[in-house]
């Protein structure tokens, strides 16, 4: 009994995905909370790379007003200077969406057919969040970045340093490029808004992400560690 119990859990066990690490956080709307985002870093093929990936979800209250189920997935360098590739499984509503593109040296490809000269560097807003842990000095800089096709300058103001807590304002300039999805996410489709205010919150001792706030007068969606998983 025994014997056979073994390789069958064994291969339970390989069917499992393998997380290296995970974070939880709340979003709330209003003062409600309405989403549960969980970041986790997940293993590369490649050791000279870093995967993470993205889920949000809607809890089930708002699930039956609003019903959200989207994927992001991002890879990066393990320095996370560089990004090699972005993809999203989209379920929102009323409309579904799959998309990716891949970051070459020479060139930048979308699953779209488009194709766009690269520029060394350039970060997606997400890859950027995550890179943001890397940085333990408030000093503004400058970084270029892309959604979805558009180019952006997005330019790195630090507004508080508490303790270990370090406060960055996200400002995005224009700097070319045009999307090349005719239709998005919710979350992707404002996020550039340039009436929109980004914020992020990073524990520098231990590199967390531990809040965001995301203003688009008069609403603001605000996200909060829940905890590590």
């Amino acid at each position: 009994m025994i014997k056979r119990f073994f390789p069958i859990t064994a291969f339970f066990l390989l069917c499992i995905p393998i997380t290296l690490w995970g974070q939880d956080y709340e979003v709330t709307f209003l003062g409600i909370p309405v989403v549960r985002v969980h970041i986790q870093q997940i293993p590369d093929d490649n050791p000279t790379l870093v995967t993470y990936e993205y889920t949000a979800r809607t809890n089930p209250f708002f699930s039956a007003i609003y019903k959200v189920n989207n994927r992001y997935r991002v890879t990066m360098d393990t320095s996370m200077s560089r990004i090699v590739s972005y993809e999203k499984k989209i379920s929102q509503k009323n409309f579904q969406q799959s998309f990716h593109t891949q970051y070459k040296p020479e060139k930048t490809i979308y699953s779209t057919g488009d194709e766009r000269i690269s520029e060394t560097g350039r970060h997606t807003m997400l890859s950027l969040l995550l890179a943001l842990t890397r940085v333990n000095t408030p000093r503004e800089f400058s970084i270029p970045l892309e959604i979805e096709g558009a180019y952006y300058s997005a330019l790195m103001i630090p507004r508080e340093k508490n303790s270990n807590i370090l406060e960055w304002e996200i400002l995005l300039l224009p700097d070319g490029g045009s999307s090349v999805l005719a239709t998005t996410d919710l979350f992707t489709s404002r996020l550039a808004d340039p009436e929109a205010q980004r914020f992020i919150r990073v524990d520098i001792s231990s590199g967390h992400i531990v809040a965001a706030r995301f203003t688009l007068s008069p609403y603001t969606l605000t996200a909060r560690i829940l905890g590590d998983s």
